[in-house]
């Protein structure tokens, strides 16, 4: 999971943030947590994201599976 805030006065969306590198890394640390606990690597695996605005009220929103 990758939780993601940014202020209000940033106009991007928290979920925009997570650019192709930020994505590749949380793979790539999946797969050697998968390589290094081999009980887990039957399971599926998927990347989630929580974005937050932090407005008043905070805006947050659950992305599932996020980048497939």
């Amino acid at each position: 999971m990758e939780v993601r805030t940014l202020s209000p006065s940033i106009e991007e969306l928290p979920e925009r943030s997570i650019g192709p590198r930020k994505q590749h890394a949380l793979r790539s640390a999946i797969a050697h947590f998968l390589h290094e606990e081999p009980a887990y690597a039957h399971l599926p695996a998927r990347i989630d994201v929580v974005a937050i605005r932090l407005t008043s009220p905070p805006e947050i929103q659950l992305f599932i599976d996020a980048f497939r």
